[in-house]
């Protein structure tokens, strides 16, 4: 079964001034789904035009209800997008498998380490765990694309005794910011951009 999570921010269309170069820029904070997006704008030297581009980043993933495979981000807004996600683990117990975690079960004060879990990672190439606990996607993920596997399969370990009581609950929360200008990836996440050569930019996260 193929989830996806998606969240938007409506953006409002500013009145026109009279000034002949306007820069606006906004960003705002989001969780599953969401959006960070800044309002960019431009003039022409007698009306002014304002064009707003939009992020909206989604999480795509397979789960059968013991494993989650494919987890990746598509960028289905209209601009290039740099995404970070982080990982949210609890137990929960009396939650009904299948069903949204939120709707069932109560949350345990139990920790899930690493031994809780059997993890095959995705790509480690192109994304890094940030000083932060996020994981960073060091490319640009053009709009209507998705990144590679974050993960590529996830199940609770056989041996885990928490596992054995209660249900797994993985919160995946996925960040997206628009890729130009630089500074505006670096302005809000402790990153840093990287031009080679052949102008690839690429992130990197910073200690």
């Amino acid at each position: 079964m193929r989830n996806k999570y998606q969240g938007k921010r409506a953006l409002s269309r500013w009145p026109k001034g009279t000034a002949a170069a306007l820069a606006l820029l906004l960003t705002a904070a989001v969780a599953v789904g969401g959006t960070l997006a800044w309002i960019t704008a431009h003039t022409e030297p007698i009306v002014n035009t304002f064009e707003v581009g939009s992020i909206v980043p989604g999480i795509t993933e397979e789960f059968d209800n013991t494993t989650k495979s494919d987890v990746k981000v598509t960028n289905t807004g209209s601009v290039p997008a740099y995404v970070r996600v982080a990982l949210v683990y609890s137990w929960r117990d009396g939650a009904t498998a299948g069903k949204n975690p939120a709707d069932t079960g109560a949350i345990v004060g139990e920790p899930v380490t690493d031994a809780d879990l059997t993890i095959d990672w995705g790509d480690s190439t192109n994304w890094v765990k940030g000083s932060d606990g996020y994981w960073y996607y060091k490319l640009p993920v053009a709009a209507g694309s998705p990144t590679s596997n974050l993960i590529d399969s996830l199940t609770v370990s056989a041996a885990s005794e928490n596992g054995k009581l209660y249900n797994l609950d993985l919160q995946i929360l996925v960040d997206a910011i628009q890729a130009e200008p630089d500074s505006a990836v670096e302005s809000v996440w402790p990153v840093t951009v990287n031009t080679d050569l052949n102008g690839v930019k690429t992130l990197s996260a910073n200690p």
